[in-house]
């Protein structure tokens, strides 16, 4: 027999005992996945269709390979400026430039806005509602920010005013935080001329507003001046500058004119702003307000309106107790010039003479509170 049939024959065996041996097929199904390698503890897995993007902003000295491209075309410009508790961001820029940007710079940190008016510069996110506790260990950014006790619920918002300087191209962005705490109901005095509205649609009746906490502003001022395309680096360098401690602001009666008024050491303008600032954090509607210059100092005129609880005689056989209705109140603060560094806050009625009323003196009260 030739080789060549002998080698025919030999691979026709191996055919025929390939058949006829165990299923290929099923010993692959009855095989098992082995693990992947096992994920070292500093490294995250990374799925490919994430849309995973490396940082663009680096923090430390800024020198990392990688660029933020600014939203601003220049942004050397923007400037944290203030003092004490009150700070804002001066940017060379007209206000309608901004207003977009600072609307998007909240909708990118997770904010929708209950109010939003461009043509008066003015923007106030929806109220935060956070509830926090010892076992919630994976705590979102909000609920680090804004950081209570461990059964805490609290709710934060934040209004932003862009103001032009002047007559000048350049713009000052303002963001004033006003945050409240669940607290059992006990009310003082000052309480009947702030009402809550928050996050569920309720009264309110068991929210009190927390301390003010100025902090939190310069942290979203700088968050937004990351945003428009300052370097980590930068903003550190002009944040490291920022000293906060309480303003220099006294209450004072004349029980010969009969009148209430308070002193801040600081020029009449700064005063000015710090005043719309803490009637804001306070959430009073300011109807009007006008600064302007005579031949004896410059004077501003503020026209506040806010809600007051009243109680209402109900007197009957079936009565036991008064009713309190909420009704509307004006207040008008007058600000003027004791000298080129401290600044005179009194208040008037309607007609221009002086408020004495004991709801005045509570308001002017309350607004020291947050001057001093």
């Amino acid at each position: 027999m030739s080789s060549s049939v002998v080698m025919l024959l030999f691979v026709s065996a191996i055919v025929l005992a390939a058949c006829g041996g165990p299923s290929v097929d099923l010993e692959y199904l009855d095989s098992r996945v082995k693990p992947n390698l096992e994920i070292p503890p500093d490294l995250t897995l990374i799925k490919v269709d994430s849309g995973f993007e490396l940082p663009a902003i680096f923090s430390g000295d800024g020198t990392g390979s990688g660029s933020k491209i600014p939203v601003l075309a220049s942004v050397e410009s923007i400037k944290l400026k203030g003092h004490s508790d009150f700070y804002w961001l001066s940017i060379d820029e007209p206000a309608e430039n901004l207003y977009q940007l600072v609307k998007q710079f909240w909708a990118s940190e997770g904010f929708t806005l209950a109010m939003d008016e461009p043509v008066i510069g003015i923007m106030k996110t929806n109220w935060v509602f956070n509830k926090e506790g010892g076992k919630d260990k994976d705590k979102s950014f909000f609920a680090k920010l804004f950081a209570g006790d461990e059964t805490s619920q609290i709710q934060d918002q934040f209004k932003t005013r862009i103001a032009r300087d002047g007559g000048t191209a350049t713009s000052q962005i303002y963001i004033s935080h006003r945050g409240t705490q669940a607290s059992p109901l006990v009310y003082s005095q000052s309480d009947k001329f702030r009402q809550i509205q928050f996050a569920d649609g309720g009264t309110g009746d068991e929210w009190k507003f927390r301390a003010s906490e100025p902090e939190l502003e310069v942290e979203m001022l700088s968050r937004l001046m990351l945003y428009l395309g300052l370097r980590q680096l930068e903003v550190d360098q002009q944040l490291a500058k920022i000293k906060l401690f309480a303003p220099r602001a006294s209450i004072h009666t004349d029980y010969a004119e009969d009148e209430t008024y308070i002193l801040v050491k600081d020029e009449i303008r700064r005063t000015w702003n710090r005043t719309l600032h803490q009637l804001e954090r306070l959430n009073f509607e300011v109807i009007s307000a006008d600064l302007s210059s005579g031949l004896t100092g410059n004077t501003g005129v503020m026209l506040v309106e806010t809600d007051i609880e009243v109680e209402v005689d109900t007197s009957g056989f079936f009565s036991f107790s008064p009713n309190i209705e909420i009704v509307k109140m004006q207040v008008k603060l007058v600000l003027s010039e004791e000298s080129h560094e401290i600044t005179r806050i009194s208040m008037e009625t309607t007609n221009g003479d002086t408020d004495y009323s004991p709801e005045g003196v509570e308001f002017l009260t309350l607004l020291y509170q947050y001057m001093k």
